[in-house]
């Protein structure tokens, strides 16, 4: 079914939430509507299976590129840089298109919600990648995450409207620096 949930998440991409029918989703699988319902019950159990791929691919990406981070970098610039470029693609644009439908769709909301959970916990996960982090109070980083995340996912649903690559450059070395400093007050090894 891995077709279905493929065609969900470009369907989604390119005509959002509400376009995103069982029949056109089918149309782009090449898939028949009961082939697809006989894994997938309803247009929204689909969905959520696209929105758990989402946040999967998002956080291979992630993973990956940190792994491949060219050394003489500060982790705390090259994790950021990644979050910000992650929210930039077209996967995130799923993921966000979802929250905005979910905003004004409850039954959406509802299915989303528990996931979001799971999302932010292997968020945090991640940014234990980027050393030092383990020294942060766990409420402070959790804040902090959740927050970046925030920040760098209304920057990219802007950057539809407006673009303003000095501004966006600028927060992205800002953000770096004061992360960077913060994981130096807490561990006075790591470079500031």
């Amino acid at each position: 079914m891995a077709a279905a949930v493929d065609a969900t998440i470009t369907t989604i991409g390119e005509l959002g939430y509400h376009g995103a029918s069982m029949r056109e989703i089918c149309r782009r699988a090449g898939m028949s509507q009961g082939t697809v319902t006989r894994h997938f019950p309803t247009r929204l159990d689909l969905i959520a299976a696209a929105a758990e791929e989402v946040a999967r691919r998002q956080a291979a990406l992630f993973t990956s590129g940190m792994a491949a981070a060219p050394g003489g970098r500060s982790p705390a610039e090259v994790a950021l840089r990644l979050l910000r470029d992650g929210t930039r693609t077209a996967l995130n644009a799923v993921w966000i298109e979802l929250a905005v439908a979910a905003r004004t769709t409850p039954e959406l909301a509802a299915r989303l919600g528990p996931l979001v959970s799971d999302v932010y916990g292997l968020t945090l996960e991640m940014a234990t990648l980027v050393p030092g982090t383990e020294r942060l109070d766990p409420d402070d980083f959790r804040m902090l995450v959740l927050s970046l995340v925030h920040l760098f996912n209304g920057e990219a649903l802007s950057r539809g409207l407006a673009r303003m690559p000095e501004v966006e450059e600028r927060r992205l070395e800002v953000a770096s620096d004061l992360l960077s400093r913060l994981l130096a007050a807490a561990d006075p090894r790591l470079p500031g």
